[in-house]
């Protein structure tokens, strides 16, 4: 069915053929309202003005055309200021004939509608199939080649062209896919693609959507050695590491597998544990400080909560390299107004910083003791 298309506009280098049908209007002085349809010799009669041949032209051709044809005999509608007008519109349509050839999944000759281009037409045809190349779309019209199509330039970037405006008894070719690069990892649309000569490894990611945030600086790239370099002396394969920045400088060849791997993650977090208002994981950055910590935690500010906090000591648990176990460097909390003592005290990754309660603020925990003892009741626990 080609329904859909009925709402589309007319395109401006639509040409009128044989089975077109033109609606020609007058109104004014003079009211005409009249049906042509296109002869297969390419021309339209009308029992005032004759036989006007329109096919071949173009919508404002035919407009400019038949005002003159049709002013011989209706002469209100010349001059500067005329008192008759005219309009033309297009009526039912002709449909094309086009032959779909090579590596599409329904070969052969398809009616389509007449303002198809290549990309609707293949649509209607079935598309290409999977071994068909996408990059090399060729247009053959009057036994000569017309155009060659890449279409990534559509799928890829939403570019089309007025050039690629099917007519009838067009052949579309399509040709074998003459390479296969893979493109893996950490880009956005991993897949196979089809690549060209003179294309590089940075446009092979560029088509993949490029690099995600997480995209390392290196490029794995997995070759077969070309049939001439090959002997029985080497390997059929090559394995190398290209920097991203110079990936531009890399022709890429069929059976080429691009990986681009993910970048190494590295924790940078400092904790604090134990009473502070707000407990938990934060980030460590260079030259980072207890003060810094503290605030990021809250601080000691509340003169309430600050009754609650052990203040004599806490400790920064700081993993030791030359050891098996952690070093404890203690932190006198009753210093804590002292900002330039805190700026002192200098962060490491993955630092932990602890700070203990005052029990002696929170309400004791009591256990109640019955039965067959010589004083029952209830017992604070320390």
């Amino acid at each position: 069915t080609v329904g859909f298309w009925e709402n589309l506009s007319i395109p401006n280098n639509y040409v009128l053929g044989p089975g077109d049908e033109l609606v020609i209007s007058l109104w004014g002085e003079t009211s005409l309202r009249q049906t042509y349809t296109i002869s297969r010799s390419g021309k339209i009669y009308d029992e005032k003005v004759g036989v006007l041949n329109v096919s071949g032209k173009t919508i404002d051709q035919v407009n400019e055309y038949i005002l003159n044809q049709f002013g011989r005999v209706y002469s209100t509608l010349n001059g500067s200021n005329p008192s008759t007008f005219l309009d033309i519109s297009l009526g039912s349509l002709k449909s094309i004939n086009v032959n779909f050839v090579g590596e599409v999944n329904y070969p052969g000759v398809y009616a389509i509608h007449p303002f198809s281009n290549v990309i609707t037409g293949l649509i209607q045809a079935g598309g290409v199939d999977t071994t068909g190349s996408l990059r090399e779309i060729k247009i053959k019209r009057n036994n000569r080649l017309h155009i060659k199509i890449d279409l990534y330039d559509f799928l890829l970037k939403g570019n089309i062209s007025d050039e690629i405006q099917l007519k009838d008894k067009d052949i579309v070719l399509i040709d074998f896919r003459r390479s296969t690069i893979h493109v893996d990892s950490s880009v956005f649309k991993p897949g196979i693609y089809e690549s060209i000569k003179g294309e590089t490894l940075k446009d092979l990611i560029d088509f993949a959507g490029g690099l995600k945030p997480d995209a390392g600086t290196k490029i794995s790239l997995k070759r077969i050695v070309p049939h001439s370099l090959r002997n029985n002396k080497s390997l059929n394969n090559q394995s190398i590491y290209v920097p991203y920045s110079k990936s531009d400088e890399i022709l890429v060849q069929n059976g080429d597998i691009i990986t681009v791997n993910k970048m190494l993650e590295s924790i940078q977090s400092v904790e604090m544990i134990g009473q502070v208002k707000s407990p938990g994981v934060y980030n460590y950055y260079k030259d980072m400080n207890l003060y810094d910590l503290i605030e990021l935690g809250g601080g000691f500010n509340d003169s309430t909560f600050w009754k609650s906090v052990y203040n004599n000591q806490a400790e920064i648990v700081r993993r030791d390299p030359s050891s098996r176990y952690e070093k404890i460097i203690k932190i006198n909390l009753n210093r804590i107004l002292d900002e330039k003592y805190l700026k002192s005290v200098k962060l490491q990754n993955l630092d932990r910083f602890v700070v203990h309660s005052n029990l002696n603020f929170f309400e004791k925990k009591n256990i109640q003791i019955n039965g067959e003892v010589n004083i029952p009741g209830s017992y604070p626990l320390v």
